[in-house]
């Protein structure tokens, strides 16, 4: 997998780390960030992966984003290919396919929702939705979050598979609506 740049939001949906922690490292300076052309921050692979580290490890294990990103960063190997252990001074060891795969299933899975949503202003007004339907991400990740299991959604559509379905909501999860909702604001005073 080529290297990619994710917005901090994308990060926190993919290594199941807090907005506010992974936005709190890159303002102190601790995990570096690089600005597109739209000036806004984007973090590597290696980033995301120590946010999923820190996740994965047990709560009474406490590494910092910054140290969790220079032990990825130490080894010859990219962090994406990191199967053996992480060593931390002489007593700890942490086996990194263990605790970095499942973030490395979101990252590819990440990558085709990135193929498999479109936006484009003549769908449904340029809210991002499953190629060729008319199914928004957030309408599945919606269902998703008010108890609808994956099983009853592919019911409803036939036509879509397991995995288009996981992708549409981890999509809309890192892509979350912005400003304010969409209809009227005020009720008019009575």
């Amino acid at each position: 997998m080529a290297p990619t740049a994710y917005t901090p939001q994308e990060v926190a949906a993919m290594s199941g780390a807090p907005l506010s922690a992974v936005q709190k490292a890159i303002t102190s300076g601790r995990i570096p960030a690089r600005t597109d052309r739209t000036h806004r921050r984007r973090l590597d692979d290696a980033a995301l992966l120590a946010f999923a580290l820190i996740q994965a490890l047990p709560q009474e294990v406490h590494v910092s984003p910054a140290d969790a990103y220079r032990l990825l960063n130490q080894s010859e190997l990219s962090p994406m290919d990191m199967t053996g252990d992480l060593i931390i001074g002489d007593l700890v060891r942490i086996d990194a396919g263990k605790a970095l795969g499942p973030a490395r299933q979101r990252m590819r899975l990440y990558e085709r929702a990135r193929d498999l949503i479109v936006s484009d202003p003549d769908i449904m007004g340029g809210i991002p939705v499953i190629r060729g339907t008319r199914i928004t991400a957030q309408a599945i990740l919606g269902r998703i979050n008010a108890g609808d299991s994956i099983c009853s959604i592919l019911e409803e559509y036939p036509y879509l598979d397991q995995e288009i379905v996981e992708a549409a909501a981890l999509y809309a999860k890192a892509n979350p609506p912005r400003g304010r909702p969409a209809g009227e604001l005020w009720r008019p005073a009575s």
